[in-house]
């Protein structure tokens, strides 16, 4: 049960980071992106940042999914 809890916690911490950093200024100072001029063109590029988003959404949704089955789980077996 920890594992699980801990994988979702997980999910929830990279939702975040990936949903908020592309639109930050960390995102548009990284000197791993901006080492080379093409990945830096498409590291600017709003679809890449929109793309980044969605994947940080699909983990929040994820984790948040995972954490109401673990309480449910442990509703239901409190009650018996």
């Amino acid at each position: 049960m920890s594992l699980r809890l801990f994988f979702a916690l997980y999910l929830l911490e990279a939702g975040i980071f990936f949903t908020l950093v592309p639109w930050t200024r960390v995102w548009m100072m990284n000197p791993v992106l901006h080492h080379n001029m093409v990945v830096a063109v498409w590291a600017d590029n709003p679809f890449v940042r929109g793309f980044v988003t969605g994947f940080g959404l699909i983990h929040l949704l994820v984790g948040v999914r995972d954490i109401v089955a673990i309480a449910r789980e442990r509703r239901t077996a409190g009650g018996q």
